[in-house]
């Protein structure tokens, strides 16, 4: 049986802009690494444009929970 989790399904988790005391990483985001985010944590998030080449802007998340933000760096760098 599969269940559903209301923090993620009501809950907007995805913040337009990065409040101050949201932790940034260092790791670029991906299509799969933004599904995993969506899907194994809880917290708020943001992405934050980061790179000095306009052509080629990547992204990195920051995250309002700092233990959430450690947990991607160990997943995903």
């Amino acid at each position: 049986m599969i269940e559903i989790d209301p923090v993620v399904w009501f809950s907007d988790r995805e913040v337009n802009f990065k409040p101050p005391h949201f932790v940034m990483t260092n790791t670029h985001i991906t299509e799969e690494s933004k599904f995993w985010i969506l899907k194994n944590l809880k917290g708020r998030f943001s992405l934050i444009e980061n790179g000095y080449i306009t052509r080629n802007k990547k992204f990195v998340p920051a995250f309002e929970d700092p233990q959430e933000a450690i947990l991607y760096e160990l997943a995903w760098s």
